[in-house]
């Protein structure tokens, strides 16, 4: 029996709506469902406290805190996309071998941690603020105590979200972060796919909220990033990084005039601090040294 043609129109358009719509579909998992990586394959051995906070909306969020010198200051870790706290402890390593305290957490969806999707950034200062207040009533991080924030990837954009919110926080160190969450989305469709960015990832983007009710279009840390004030930053760019590139560098230095910044001239994304550490730990420690985050007292 022939098909008429209008009928077989109208079943292409139907076979191609449904793999467009599956297509869509598995795009926006991406976006909103995070992978939980395991450990890394080595990790310092710091005698730690764990404990649990929950965030604004009832999420328990697993968090440890390492003890330094009761003297010296604290610094927060925060991970990046589909990573968990474990991947920060390269930072605690030297940090707490000169003295500072470390507090350190899964986001929410990821990790130990309650939630099932991830807003890469855009609400996680929530959890941020919940770890500190938590740390703070179970007396581990002194309200006295000034604590400094460093950030990777998406863990640097939810400290730019999220500064005018977070007034605990002294200063910030932030590596790698994308400017705006849109921007970085078609430039990784681009990279990987060789598709240019289009139109069709606004759709993802409106999918992606009608399944979370979370506005990932709104993700733009260039803007979040001016709620630091005056308060001292630290801008990391890695050079030979494509996905946040020297561009969503550039932007939010502009948007933080006072902002130093360091630029890791062999470093892809994230990876500032992989051997050697020179000149990234000595500089590191030398910005929280100025911003009045110090180290234990020299005997």
């Amino acid at each position: 029996m022939k098909i008429p043609s209008v009928a077989r129109l109208f079943l292409v358009l139907a076979i191609f709506g449904t793999g467009s719509g599956l297509l869509s579909i598995a795009i926006s998992n991406i976006l909103i469902f995070p992978s939980r990586a395991g450990p890394p394959s080595e990790v310092p051995l710091i005698p730690g406290i764990s404990f649990v906070a929950r965030n604004a909306d009832g999420n328990k969020i697993s968090a440890s805190w390492y003890p330094g010198n009761a003297s010296a200051g604290a610094v927060l870790l925060c991970h990046g996309h589909s990573a968990n706290h474990l991947h920060m402890m390269d930072m605690a390593g030297f940090l707490h071998t000169v003295g500072y305290n470390i507090l350190a957490f899964d986001f929410r969806a990821h990790g130990l941690s309650e939630g099932r999707f991830t807003s890469i950034g855009l609400l996680e200062w929530q959890d941020v603020a919940a770890v500190i207040d938590t740390a703070e009533t179970k007396g581990l991080l002194p309200t006295s105590m000034p604590l400094a924030a460093y950030g990777r990837s998406m863990g640097a954009a939810t400290l730019a979200n999220g500064s005018g919110r977070l007034g605990r926080i002294n200063a910030f160190l932030l590596e790698s972060s994308f400017a705006d969450l849109r921007i970085i989305g078609g430039r990784d469709v681009a990279r990987m796919s060789g598709i240019p960015d289009t139109f069709l990832l606004d759709w993802i983007f409106t999918l992606a909220r009608w399944r979370t009710g979370i506005d990932y279009a709104s993700n733009r840390p260039v803007e979040g990033i001016k709620g630091i004030g005056n308060r001292p930053l630290l801008l990391i760019h890695d050079a030979l990084d494509t996905r946040a590139t020297r561009e969503d560098h550039d932007r939010l230095k502009a948007a933080v005039s006072h902002a130093q910044e360091l630029i890791m001239p062999d470093a892809w994304h994230i990876q500032g601090h992989q051997p050697p550490p020179a000149p990234f730990e000595p500089i590191v420690l030398e910005f929280l040294r100025s911003s009045g985050i110090l180290p234990a007292p020299q005997k």
